[in-house]
């Protein structure tokens, strides 16, 4: 029995040219085509389709509005959107997720084509779950910005919860946590499941992003699979995931960039490492070094009136620093002796960044 194929746009010569020459796959697709969202809508209720192909922009009810009932009520159902604005680089990066496929206006009808073909096969597992399923956050953040819409999007990964604010499609505010701008962003753009939810006009209580949404979401994205590639290598793995709150887990991720960094160390008392990574464990007794820097005022008395702000030593010639952070004591582990004065002032940069 041929699959179904729904197409919606409001220029209604190109909906009956897509149908006829889409005809010729009779055998495999049935199309049907409406011009407006609404009668979108009707005809989802009435029949099930497996593909459905969008325009974004279209008066009334726009194809976001479309995509959000189908991805709610059928989220197995593959949807192509067609759309005449955004980055290019944004749909290639964004398709490669295969969770939803574009198409830039003009397209050649065997783009279109190729497109439902490959949609039909599509394994439709994969995506967010929550009042809406099936969606990478990626298409959601595009599906915003080109739609022009002011809503927030509130997102949750198991106890981390954060938020993406829009103003007319412009992405203006993100918080995870303490943390809040593009750091935030970029953290909610790694979280590859979860659940979500919008907030249709509600406005940001503050601007802490400018930056064009296009290069936002290819750096967010690209940092994204980064750390996918990562764990696919082995050099991190679910359980390095820090137990620890969101500027201490940021401040982690930026202090493990460092050049080479071996490992680091979160410790709230001797008997208490709430988070470790690479080798640090196995080439530093943590909880004794983490045991001897809080108790130091006490060891040199007038000497040491206060805890310093940064002690290092170094051990067959590595160099090993502990800083205080908040509540907690970091241990860093280098395979050189030395670090450059930039290295050092970049971490004291970053402790004070999250620290604030």
């Amino acid at each position: 029995m041929p699959k179904q194929v729904l197409i919606c746009d409001d220029e209604e010569t190109l909906t009956w040219s897509l149908a006829r020459s889409l005809s010729h796959d009779r055998e495999i697709y049935e199309v049907t085509t409406v011009n407006d969202g609404d009668t979108a809508l009707s005809e989802l209720e009435r029949h099930p389709y497996d593909v459905v192909v969008l325009d974004i922009r279209m008066p009334g009810m726009n194809g976001l509005d479309v995509l959000l009932h189908i991805k709610e009520k059928t989220p197995a159902t593959k949807v192509i959107m067609m759309t005449a604005y955004g980055s290019q680089e944004i749909k290639e990066k964004a398709r490669a997720r295969g969770s939803m496929y574009y198409l830039e206006k003009p397209f050649e009808i065997e783009q279109l084509r190729g497109l439902i073909l490959k949609a039909l096969k599509e394994d439709s597992s994969r995506g967010f779950a929550g009042s809406v399923s099936g969606l990478h956050l990626a298409d959601l953040i595009q599906m915003n910005c080109l739609s022009q819409m002011t809503t927030a999007l509130f997102v949750e990964k198991g106890d981390r919860k954060g938020c993406i604010y829009f103003e007319d499609g412009q992405i203006t505010h993100a918080e995870v946590g303490a943390i809040e701008g593009e750091e935030a962003l970029f953290t909610i753009l790694s979280w590859s499941t979860g659940v979500f939810k919008f907030v249709g006009g509600m406005k940001s209580p503050k601007t802490s992003i400018s930056t064009n949404w296009e290069y936002l979401l290819i750096e967010g994205m690209r940092r994204a699979d980064e750390m996918s590639l990562a764990l696919e290598r082995g050099d991190i793995h679910d359980a390095d995931v820090a137990p620890v709150d969101e500027s201490t887990r940021m401040l982690v991720k930026n202090l493990s960039s460092l050049s080479e960094c071996a490992g680091i160390a979160v410790v709230r008392s001797e008997d208490d490492v709430l988070y470790q990574s690479g080798t640090i464990t196995k080439e530093v007794d943590v909880p004794a070094v983490a045991g001897f820097f809080v108790n130091l005022p006490d060891i040199l008395g007038e000497l040491c009136t206060r805890r310093p702000r940064r002690v290092s030593y170094i051990d067959q010639g590595r160099l090993v620093i502990v800083c205080p952070f908040k509540i907690f004591v970091v241990v860093m582990l280098f395979k050189k002796s030395a670090l450059p004065p930039d290295v050092l002032q970049t971490i004291d940069r970053l402790i004070q960044r999250y620290e604030a």
